[in-house]
């Protein structure tokens, strides 16, 4: 695979106002790049994605773009025509592919005889290509699929909620196919087998692509190189954000040993300086040796390792709790639908104290209706439920929403209002708001800033049931891992949502699932969850092609059962035999599609063949792709 370099930052400054943001900064966005840009909230990150889109100018350094490379950004709050529908919207992110095609096949018309009209048919070939021109609508339909809006094609984008509308913003950008791939939180809105799509997808991506994510386990599964942020400065490093982690930290233990061996060093080459200088008196031969002690002194001291740079504040913080009972939360009958769509029925539980739990599903499954019928914010659908909570519990939310709070308030008038003045600054300071934060009304902080907020006010309930919803959006890294310490060490029972794997799997020891309307409560951890998952899918697939045996060997019957459809329980595991296929076609079409864009040393028969290929495995994908929604029909009309 031919690697060209598609944009740069080179020597970049930038300032605003008096605050350096970046300095003398370098980067390279290669074909092959599967870039992580992490840093602290506010550090850059969104500045240098500007810069390489070319949105803002820089104040010196130099911006590279290859001539005819696209760049795009993913937008986390797209705009559409409301009277548009998904599939609509989607076709128009293949407009300029269709005037490439356009072109090209004008190009043809006109005779490729000239070389100045073919050397134009291939340039613009290269780029069709280069940017996935033949294979965009198998990728339309791939990438609806795999985002949750198969079926939903003709759905107007009015009925779309905000984070559907995110994510039908990033399935665009992924059918476009841009050369470079700008990507900022683009987790938002996705949940666990999304994400873990989107993990695979951006593994094979033909071109550059350059993450920004809270999303841990999400960045070191996406991306092989890694850039950090941090006091103006661009660190580069050829590894996952992890591996770098673990490097800068083991760098920074060496440079802190190498620094006091040479401090002492230098204290010890001083003192014999300084001894000789004192025996030299009004022999010359002595005081040439202690200039000469001074020099080595002095050269000593140009080699010795600079001051460790100033590090960014970290913070740490604790929650509080009594003892609550043994039991915590006794549940019975919390059923809820809504119309057809059933979440949950009938679940119940008995939580006691000290279990940590993990609540997890696919969007739309109903972890939020959960959340709120545990709150009381919601009624269940059954007369019969029932919730009790145990003795002496108190119950934490985390309120990223902030209610109750005058958004017109001030951060430390708030505070202020609570604790008093000393500690109300004591208290900012440690969730990191600077002095000069602390005076900005709630209404204008930024959604990292809400969430510190929300955390801080938590951590001054005395709670002992503590449930989080969604903790770590809009955290940086550095906050999410002190957010874990404070959790592992907190002595009380913990319900939280979350799709962060790696935060589940930091922070607790059991797993409750909502998917396709059934409660399952894991008696283990997030590995045991995985091992029991996959076991079920495997018996599920053994299943299925041991009916799809049965069904081949009883065609001879089908006369007489022509009349007859598929059971719900057939067709469930038709769909997951499916969809399994489909990820299958869809990795076999993603390895083909990358040797014919770069056919670079393939004679022109293999290209043919690979071409026939990729044809058929098209073929098939659409074919499974058909029949999928076909028992999605029929599911949906048994349902």
């Amino acid at each position: 695979m031919l690697v060209m370099l598609l944009a740069a930052l080179q020597q970049v400054d930038k300032f605003y106002g008096d605050q350096v943001v970046l300095e003398q900064v370098g980067l390279e966005l290669r074909s092959a790049s599967r870039i992580a840009l992490i840093g602290r909230n506010g550090a850059g990150k969104s500045t240098i994605l500007k810069l390489l889109l070319g949105l803002e100018p820089p104040d010196s350094g130099t911006i590279y773009r290859r001539e005819g490379v696209t760049l795009a950004m993913l937008e986390q709050d797209p705009q559409f025509d409301a009277e548009y529908t998904v599939l609509e919207l989607s076709e128009r992110a293949f407009t300029d592919l269709d005037v490439l095609e356009q072109e090209l096949s004008s190009l043809e018309n006109t005779g490729l005889h000239e070389p100045d009209i073919y050397e134009r048919w291939e340039h613009l070939h290269e780029i069709f290509e280069r940017r996935g021109g033949y294979e965009r609508r198998a990728r339309r339909d791939a990438v609806l699929y795999a985002l949750g809006f198969r079926g939903r094609e003709h759905e107007k984008a009015r009925h779309l909620s905000g984070g559907e509308k995110t994510r039908l913003g990033l399935a665009r950008l992924l059918m476009a196919q841009p050369d470079v791939l700008l990507l900022d939180e683009p987790t938002n809105h996705l949940d666990m087998q999304m994400r873990e799509w989107l993990e695979g997808y951006l593994s094979r991506y033909p071109g550059a692509v350059m993450l920004v994510s809270h999303d841990r386990a999400f960045l070191d599964a996406a991306c092989n190189q890694t850039a950090e942020i941090a006091l103006a400065t661009l660190r580069n490093f050829a590894g996952t954000p992890s591996q770098y982690r673990d490097y800068r930290a083991e760098q920074l233990r060496i440079e802190a040993l190498t620094r006091a061996n040479q401090h002492k060093e230098h204290q010890r080459l001083e003192a014999a300086a300084a001894q000789m200088k004192k025996w030299a008196g009004q022999n010359a031969k002595l005081h040439r040796r202690a200039k000469a002690m001074e020099k080595r002194v002095e050269r000593y001291a140009t080699q010795m390792l600079p001051e460790a740079e100033r590090q960014q504040r970290a913070t740490r913080f604790r929650f509080d709790c009594d003892e609550s009972g043994e039991i915590v939360m006794q549940a019975g009958n919390l059923s809820k639908s809504f119309g057809d769509n059933t979440l949950f029925k009938d679940v119940n539980f008995t939580l006691r104290q000290g279990e940590r739990i993990a609540l997890i599903g696919p969007n739309g499954a109903g972890k939020s209706s959960f959340i709120k019928m545990l709150l009381g914010d919601l009624a269940s659908d059954n007369p019969r439920a029932q919730l009790r909570f145990g003795v002496r519990v108190r119950g934490g939310y985390y309120d990223q929403d902030l209610r109750g709070v005058d958004p017109e308030m001030t951060l430390i008038e708030e505070m202020i209002r609570l604790v008093g003045d000393v500690e109300a600054h004591n208290l900012l300071g440690r969730f990191l708001f600077p002095y000069g934060a602390q005076y900005k009304t709630i209404a204008k902080l930024s959604g990292g800033e809400r969430a510190r907020l929300a955390l801080l006010k938590l951590t001054m309930g005395n709670n002992n049931f503590l449930i989080l919803d969604e903790p770590t959006n809009h955290l940086d890294v550095e906050m999410i891992e002190a957010l874990e310490q404070a959790l592992q060490n907190f002595a009380g029972t913990l319900l939280i949502v979350s799709h962060d794997r790696r935060f589940i799997e930091a922070t607790t020891d059991f797993i409750w699932e909502l998917r396709e309307g059934r409660f399952t409560a894991y008696e283990g951890d997030w590995t045991y969850y995985q091992y029991k998952r996959q076991a079920q899918l495997q018996n599920q697939a053994k299943q299925a092609k041991a009916e799809q045996k049965s069904d081949q060997a009883a065609d001879v019957k089908v006369n007489t059962v022509a009349n007859k459809t598929p059971s719900k329980w057939q067709l469930e595991r038709e769909l997951e035999v499916l969809e399994q296929e489909i990820g299958q076609l869809e990795h076999e079409l993603g390895k083909i599609s990358e040797r014919l864009t770069n056919p670079e040393g393939l004679a022109v028969g293999v290209i043919q063949e690979l071409g026939e290929e990729h044809a058929r495995l098209e073929a098939d994908l659409l074919a499974a792709m058909s029949r999928w929604e076909t028992a999605s029909q029929l599911l949906s009309a048994k349902v």
